[in-house]
């Protein structure tokens, strides 16, 4: 129940952001502006605050868990999706599936999911959990979605660091020290810290309304655009739910991988399609593979967390 009504507010805040865009409440770089903040100020401060907990050598042994298993399941999700890339032909719809496969919304749509479902100790899991997969994310976009011959900019080992070294990683190795050593903040700055955190799930969501407000409907109303929610909503919560009822893990950390696996596909899809691909089918496809995807969340999340609640 709590998963089909945290589905239904997801769904209420992503239908306030198309009709914001739909009525002309924003100009175009409101959510370039706003994506901004988010990933720079907001998502850091929501991260460093799920380290708010007393230190629990269990908890850690969990996180470190959760990281080996993190490696592997990018390993096996890669595996995954360079068979369903090869099985297309190796044609822009693979290229799509195959980074559908590794990747999820898990900023604006896991995080809030993991907490509002498992509760601090869910999120901090969760957080632990996406850092290596935040590490490849946006560096893999570039290879992964880049059509064959095509030449690739080199990018200097700066430019890398910059990218591995991106506020939310820092953010993790700050809430890290923090929870390890039991330092606690001034209460001023822990509050403004937690306040500014908190904003973070509605304005995400709002965002991805904003997103999806852009598409125009008819013009995504295609078969073949549900490929993306059948491979990223079904497929592989289902072969992450087989894989984690098989390893001897903590309960809590099963639930945290399978929830993951249940998100829609990320939502800089589109854009990264935009920038890498230079087909406009292949552009249009990824924003249909976007929008049924979210859309599919509100039926998915439930149905896969009730089954995680009753296996686990």
């Amino acid at each position: 129940m709590l998963a089909f009504q945290l589905s239904l507010q997801l769904i209420f805040l992503i239908v306030i952001g198309f009709f914001v865009w739909r009525l002309g409440m924003v100009d175009e770089k409101f959510d370039t502006s706003l994506t901004a903040f988010l990933l720079n100020i907001a998502l850091p401060c929501m991260i460093i605050n799920s380290f708010n907990a007393p230190y629990s050598s269990a908890e850690m042994r969990n996180c470190g868990i959760l990281l080996a298993i993190s490696v592997f399941y990018l390993a096996l999700c890669y595996g995954i999706g360079q068979l369903v890339f090869v099985s297309f032909g190796k044609n822009f719809t693979g290229r799509m599936l195959r980074f559908g496969a590794m990747f999820t919304n898990f900023s604006f749509v896991g995080m809030p999911v993991a907490q509002a479902l498992y509760g601090q100790t869910g999120l901090l899991y969760f957080v632990v959990f996406i850092a290596p997969i935040r590490l490849v994310y946006y560096s893999a976009a570039r290879p992964l979605l880049s059509p064959p011959g095509k030449v690739r900019e080199k990018m200097s080992i700066s430019a890398h660091m910059k990218r591995w070294l991106s506020p939310p990683v820092v953010a993790v190795l700050i809430g890290l020290l923090l929870y390890i050593t039991g330092f606690k903040l001034p209460i001023p700055i822990d509050k403004t810290i937690s306040a500014i955190g908190a904003v973070t799930s509605p304005l995400g969501m709002i965002l991805c309304g904003i997103s999806l407000g852009k598409n125009k409907v008819k013009s995504l109303l295609r078969p073949k655009y549900l490929l993306i929610p059948v491979l990223r909503n079904m497929i592989m919560p289902a072969v992450t739910t087989a894989v984690m009822f098989c390893l001897p893990v903590d309960p809590l950390v099963a639930k945290t991988v399978i929830i993951y696996s249940t998100l829609p596909v990320a939502s800089l899809l589109a854009a990264f399609t935009i920038q890498f691909e230079p087909s406009p089918e292949a552009r249009l496809e990824s924003a249909g593979g976007v929008f049924y995807s979210v859309l599919a969340c509100a039926v998915t999340i439930p149905l896969w967390s009730l089954l995680a609640e009753r296996l686990f």
